[in-house]
């Protein structure tokens, strides 16, 4: 916590400095809606809960909505319904690739517990099929203090500090990828530095504090209750041929569409959507637990080593030193298998085993103890226990066997009959005349006789 937030304040000066200048300059400047590329395989039939109409499934009871007009390329290539809570169900959002949880929504309000269990089940399927889930839940604080995605495949808690009109302590971009980027030349671009000096979006973000491995960081911050964490991260889920993607955008949206410049919140709903799925091609290179086990798959013969690297990462993707691993061999033929290292500067911890067990497939798994995010006391007890861990297959195989040579056979030589004369060596050896000489047949092979010329 205190790197995150020395972090955050070593850049306060220059985010002031650049709220300033953009104060200065904003009458100058004119409304620019964001600037993204398509994709294939981005969403098209887009259902927003909740609301009896589109206008009120995508409003924002806390201030802002989400747009649903926009240009070709931008939100015009999409067509948008809304959904009411009564009618959530498998069957109606079968017409859709696209289902949009806006919990601060005019219906759900920040209580997502209007939708029944059967609901959300239905929502879990839906993303399963191969289809996309968008959340968002700007600005909610619910009694609990925080929305409830416990009926998610991969539950998280979030620190939620309500509409303070504050800016953040930080916000960084930790994967360059197509729903942001930190290139200014990339036409995923997100400025981070602009967006949290001209909105408070940063500081009124509701933040990750419970660490799930299948959830990949995005972007990270801090907000105004100087609680770092995950804001915009995404996940898969599904089987091989439907692979599902979610992604959750804990940023307050009062100034989406309300902005003078490039309306950066704008451009990240737009991405999201315009953002491929089944599959994403998004590289997953900073997990929100922090841990990453490579190679994820590979295959030796049974008697040899293999080695695997847990790599550990903070918040904001730097290698993390100094970190106990535990790695164990938890299903397969060589399940007895198990060790613990620490990692050195590059965040990295090593297990190297013999795989003596026979032939099959090891599960090997790598834990270890991510430092807790602060957290109000309510929240914070929530997060115990917390243990992040990866896994990675290893495919044992009999070594192949190696081919005996067979001898070469040996063939008889058959004796040819005697044709005609005496040579002057080998008498008694039947001979075969050609132009050049004699051939002699012996127990040795063939031998060349040449003829001797007489000179006159």
């Amino acid at each position: 916590m205190n790197n995150l937030f020395a972090r955050g304040v070593a850049g306060g000066l220059v985010l002031i400095a650049a709220a300033v200048l953009m104060a200065l300059v904003a009458g100058n400047l004119s409304f620019r809606t964001a600037e993204a590329n398509p994709h294939a395989g981005q969403s098209v039939n887009v259902v927003i809960c909740c609301g009896e109409d589109l206008d009120l499934a995508s409003d924002v009871v806390n201030g802002g909505f989400l747009p649903t007009t926009g240009p070709a390329g931008e939100l015009g290539d999409f067509s948008f319904s809304g959904i009411e809570v009564a009618d959530v169900s498998a069957a109606n959002l079968a017409a859709f690739d696209t289902f949009v949880l806006n919990v601060a929504s005019d219906e759900l309000d920040c209580d997502i517990s209007q939708l029944s269990a059967g609901q959300k089940a239905d929502i879990v399927s839906f993303v399963g099929a191969g289809n996309k889930l968008i959340m968002y839940d700007s600005e909610c604080v619910p009694e609990t203090g925080f929305v409830d995605y416990s009926w998610l495949p991969f539950p998280f808690v979030t620190n939620n500090p309500g509409a303070t009109g504050e800016s953040g302590l930080d916000i960084v971009i930790v994967e360059d990828n197509t729903l942001s980027h930190n290139d200014a030349g990339d036409p995923h671009f997100i400025n981070a530095a602009e967006l949290n000096a001209t909105t408070d979006a940063v500081g009124d973000m509701n933040v990750m504090v419970s660490l799930d491995p299948n959830w990949c960081v995005d972007i990270t911050g801090i907000n105004v209750n100087e609680v770092p964490g995950p804001v915009h991260t995404y996940a898969r889920f599904g089987s091989v041929g439907s692979i599902g993607l979610m992604t959750y955008n804990g940023m307050d949206v009062d100034y989406m569409d309300d902005v003078e410049g490039t309306d950066w919140l704008r451009k990240i709903w737009v991405q999201e959507l315009q953002q491929p799925f089944n599959p994403d091609n998004l590289p997953c290179a900073v997990p929100v637990a922090g841990i990453s086990l490579t190679p994820e798959t590979a295959t030796n013969e049974i008697g040899s080593d293999h080695t695997v690297t847990a790599h550990i990462t903070d918040l904001f993707g730097d290698p993390s030193p100094d970190v106990a691993v535990t790695f164990k061999v938890t299903d397969g033929p060589n399940t007895l298998n198990g060790d613990a290292d620490t990692t050195d500067a590059n965040g990295e911890a090593t297990f190297t085993y013999t795989g003596d067990g026979g032939a099959g497939t090891d599960t090997i798994q790598a834990c270890f103890t991510p430092a807790k995010p602060e957290a109000p006391e309510e929240i914070a007890a929530l997060q115990e226990p917390q243990l992040a861990c990866d896994t990675a297959a290893k495919t044992w195989v009999e070594p192949e066997a190696t081919a005996t040579p067979s001898p070469t056979p040996t063939v008889a030589a058959a004796a040819l009959p005697p044709t005609g004369g005496s040579p002057s060596d080998g008498a008694g050896l039947p001979w075969l005349a050609i132009a050049a000489g004699v051939i002699a047949i012996t127990s040795g092979g063939l031998v060349l006789a040449y003829r001797t010329r007489r000179i006159r």
